[in-house]
């Protein structure tokens, strides 16, 4: 069990002084409404456009193979590939990326920041959303946060990019993308930014991966906060151990959010029809430093 899965409690009922407070992972009930707030509408008129432009020349079954040549990809054939490079070629695979896995990433990292809570990750002046790819994820991060914050975005492909930056506009989110590949694509780092990575390592290879882990442990030093998401599987990231000890010794604490959603239709049917299941949303997550929860009312 994660440490944020289950706070440690004394007799009182609040974390014992001293301790640290972990974030408190709701037990899996019924479902829960795909997304809250006032984040809905805007989320639901971006996937309704991205289905619209991606179904112009795509019928159904054509997004559902997508969907499933991407699944195929990233769970059985991922030695020796160029994941990120194979993962749009064809137009199937792109639309499958804008129109299903962006959005689940989208509704997985914002239910994931609620448990989180956002006011421990401090004042954020800018995300950067590191492999940014359709830009959902650093999207969700910085709608959750007040402001919200500047978004910039770096990702090796231009398709992603353009993706992004109908993202960003699509939720009125100030934002700048720049092509560039990891790790040496990171930015400067500096007090009050946020670096959001996510499930963009497990599509680096070994060396990349180090390299970047290297310039997050210096960025930490500097001021930097982080929230790396990756898929539950443990096999997709082989270097998962290794980075969640390495960055524990900074104040980064690790986690695996799940939350049961009942999906918008959209999802739903390409669900069932690609033979997967999503209504429980879940990743890895490794996020902080973070700053003590407040206390119990």
């Amino acid at each position: 069990m994660s440490r944020w899965s289950k706070a440690r409690r004394g007799r009182s009922g609040r974390s014992r002084a001293g301790a640290r407070s972990p974030v408190r992972t709701p037990r899996l009930g019924a479902p829960v409404p795909y997304l809250g707030g006032d984040a809905a509408p805007a989320f639901d008129r971006w996937l309704a456009e991205a289905v619209s432009r991606h179904t112009r020349e795509l019928a159904f079954r054509e997004v559902r193979k997508g969907v499933q040549a991407l699944s195929s990809l990233y769970v059985e054939r991922r030695e020796g590939t160029d994941l990120a490079a194979r993962a749009i070629e064809g137009r199937a695979k792109r639309a499958a990326i804008a129109t299903y896995y962006a959005a689940l990433h989208f509704l997985t990292v914002s239910h994931a920041m609620s448990q989180i809570g956002v006011e421990r990750l401090g004042a954020v002046s800018e995300v950067h959303d590191l492999g940014c790819g359709t830009g959902a994820a650093g999207a969700a991060v910085a709608l959750a946060l007040p402001g919200p914050p500047r978004v910039a975005g770096v990702d090796r492909s231009g398709f992603a990019l353009a993706e992004a930056r109908r993202t960003w506009a699509a939720f009125g989110l100030r934002a700048r993308a720049r092509r560039g590949r990891l790790p040496d694509a990171a930015p400067r780092p500096l007090a009050g930014q946020l670096w959001v990575l996510a499930w963009a390592v497990n599509e680096m290879d070994e060396r990349a991966r180090a390299e970047l882990l290297a310039r997050i442990l210096r960025a930490i030093e500097a001021g930097v906060r982080v929230l790396v998401f990756e898929p539950l599987a443990g096999p997709a990231n082989p270097d998962w151990s290794a980075w969640a000890q390495a960055l524990a010794a900074r104040g980064v604490e690790e986690a695996a959010p799940k939350v049961r959603v009942a999906l918008p239709a959209w999802l739903a049917d390409l669900d069932r029809a690609a033979g997967l299941d999503h209504r429980v949303l879940g990743a890895r997550l490794l996020a902080g430093p973070l700053l003590p929860a407040l206390p119990d009312p």
